[in-house]
Parts: structure tokens; C-alpha cells; sequence
């Protein structure tokens, strides 16, 4: 029995079914490769096989979200290990997954490590996060981590130094404590 969910139990909605059947239907492992993209995603990180394919499909999760979410997304350090690795299968990533399916070139953005940037992919994460669970539902903690919520992100989006129009703008995705409901 599979632990993956069917797609009926998934929110996807009208305008972005197709490309979650072109994404459902893209395959990592080269028919008849010995050593192929889940084997080798599981060797480079001494997962066991089985979480490799996973950590896949939560990849495939991602993918969507890159394309259909709207804005930036990040994704976890264990889905970014996927994702590096399908960097190095060119021809999959930029032929087939980018050209044909999302008709546009999608790049790898890493993050500089300064503090600043940090905070400003710890807050597309978290934005990722609640993308996902619209989506997808819960994300499975052991691929995607616990959310943190102890993080004042208006406080951390509030001292970033960025213009102040869009620094309006990146507030409007956190309420205010007193929005939210009690």
C-alpha cells in the first residue's frame, strides 16, 4: 500500500491541475539506469532508498509550488538536496522539467549567508510552509521541519534594510497579532 497521497486529497486547484499531472507524470529514475537520480539523492546523503523516494516526492511537491505559488519560494534542506542534485541532470532539468512543462527557465538562487539574508529566506519559508499546507495539507515533518512559531516575523521584516514600499509590502503577508482571530 502506497503512503502517497492520491491527488484527490490534494487542493489543486482548476487553473493549476495540469501542471500537477505533467509534474505527477515527470519521472526522476531513468527506466532501466542502475544508478539512477533516487539511488544516487540516497548515497550522497546516506538516506535509506526508501526516504530518497520521499524526499522525490516532496521535491515534486516543491516544483509545483515554484511555479504555482506566485512569489518566491525555499525549500527545505532536505528537498534542496533534490534539488541540487536534479541541477546535474541537465537535460531532465532544463529540457524536459523547465522547457517543456514550466515553459520557462527556473533557477537555483542560494542564499548568501549574510544575516539578512537568512531572515529573508527563513520568512519564504515560512510563507512556503503555509503554500504547502493550502496545497498539500500538513508537510511531513521529517522533510520539511517544524514551523517556528516563536518568530516575530513582522518585528524580523520590519528592521530589514529594504525600501520602505517594499517593506509595506512584505508586512501585508504577516498579520498583526491583534488581526488574528482569539
Amino acid at each position: 500500500m502506497s503512503s502517497k497521497a492520491e491527488p484527490a486529497e490534494y487542493n489543486i486547484p482548476p487553473e493549476h491541475a495540469e501542471l500537477w499531472r505533467q509534474l505527477q507524470e515527470f519521472v526522476f529514475d531513468e527506466p532501466g539506469a542502475e544508478y539512477n537520480f533516487s539511488k544516487r539523492l540516497a548515497k550522497r546523503n546516506k538516506w535509506e532508498h526508501d526516504f530518497a523516494l520521499r524526499v522525490i516526492e516532496e521535491y515534486r511537491k516543491f516544483l509545483f509550488l515554484l511555479k504555482a505559488a506566485g512569489h518566491m519560494v525555499t525549500p527545505s534542506i532536505v528537498v534542496d538536496e533534490a534539488w541540487h542534485l536534479h541541477l546535474i541532470y541537465t537535460y531532465s532539468y532544463w529540457e524536459v522539467l523547465c522547457t517543456q512543462i514550466f515553459k520557462v527557465p527556473m533557477h537555483h538562487h542560494p542564499g548568501n549567508g549574510t544575516d539578512e539574508d537568512q531572515t529573508k529566506f527563513a520568512a519564504i519559508y515560512e510563507r512556503t510552509l503555509d503554500d504547502y499546507k493550502r496545497f498539500f495539507g500538513e508537510p511531513p515533518v521529517e522533510i520539511w521541519g517544524k514551523p517556528n512559531e516563536s518568530i516575530d516575523w513582522r518585528a524580523i521584516l520590519s528592521a530589514l534594510p529594504v525600501p520602505k514600499r517594499t517593506k509595506s509590502a512584505l508586512l501585508d503577508l504577516f498579520p498583526r497579532p491583534s488581526d488574528e482571530a482569539p
